[in-house]
């Protein structure tokens, strides 16, 4: 749920509570307390989460605040001015709309500002952690990039099929793979491969072609016929290779190498896809350390 503390104030309702006199406390943070009425106000936000998942929200929060306040993390008046505006403009509202929009859910104007400064600080200490510790290496990008965009083998193939179950009594396999190879040999000795395909392969679709496939990239073929096909050169045959519907003899017919995209026209796409992964790494570590140096205590029934 650590996500959550990145929070963008793109709609009026979206909120948090302010604690009110008599609020019940459900935990302390170092000095701070989270009361019931935080947490409902989350719930009430995302339903899907559970208490203990708010909870967990509302302590890595509190660990924020009081590190960015530990640093003098400063939210000015404009900032805070930015972020209304924006809301408003967003909800095509006037001030006076705005201001009343605010009075049906009980807050208030100031209370809503307070809620933008802490959302900001929270984001600003988060943004200069991050900063410090989310670098990306020229190497790192690279190994994603051949990691992403690997070169890959496009086949185009022929088959001969001799079908036999794959729980076939042992003497009837062997039978079929002796045909096949007595067909292969006189493809070796100058048959054509398409003629006997016509004539001995029992796969319909592609007997009367001639035995073509069709083009495949690697991973589409079953995975004996893609391993023989990639031990033969263009036009040449090879098998008999057993997969589970019987015995294959197969003829590549070409082989092409499909490049990936250059490296410069997909280096911003691979540094987010980084530093996404590197952020939240950093955010998850820092935010541990954070609550092994603080005293939590959680009330399960109040405190």
């Amino acid at each position: 749920m650590r996500a959550f503390l990145w929070i963008c104030f793109l709609s009026i309702t979206f909120m948090f509570s302010t604690a009110f006199a008599g609020d019940r406390i459900v935990a302390r943070v170092g000095n701070e307390a989270v009361t019931q009425s935080e947490l409902s106000a989350i719930r009430a936000q995302s339903p899907d989460i559970s208490r203990s998942e708010a909870m967990d929200h509302m302590i890595e929060r509190r660990l924020v605040l009081a590190w960015a306040a530990k640093k003098k993390i400063l939210i000015t008046k404009l900032e805070i001015d930015e972020v209304v505006t924006s809301i408003r403009e967003r909800n095509n509202m006037t001030l006076d709309q705005f201001k009343e929009a605010l009075r049906s859910t009980g807050d208030t104007v100031e209370s809503f500002r307070a809620n933008i400064k802490e959302q900001l600080t929270i984001n600003k200490a988060l943004g200069l952690t991050l900063s410090a510790q989310a670098e990306i290496t020229d190497g790192e990008l690279q190994e994603l990039y051949l990691k992403t965009y690997p070169k890959e083998s496009v086949f185009e193939v022929s088959h001969i099929l001799l079908s036999v179950e794959k729980e076939a009594p042992p003497e009837e396999d062997a039978l079929v793979k002796q045909n096949a190879e007595e067909i292969l040999n006189e493809i070796r000795n100058g048959a054509s491969f398409e003629s006997m395909a016509s004539k001995y392969s029992q796969d319909g679709s592609s007997a009367n072609e001639g035995g073509r496939l069709g083009t495949f990239r690697q991973g589409e073929l079953f995975s004996e016929l893609e391993e023989l096909a990639g031990n033969l050169e263009p036009g040449e045959v090879g098998g008999p290779v057993r997969s589970a519907v019987g015995y294959h003899i197969l003829l590549l017919v070409s082989e092409d190498l499909i490049e990936p995209p250059p490296f410069s026209e997909v280096r911003g796409n691979l540094e987010r896809t980084l530093m996404m992964e590197k952020e939240e790494s950093v955010r998850n570590r820092w935010l541990d350390e954070l609550k092994k140096t603080t005293y939590i205590e959680i009330f399960p029934d109040g405190g």
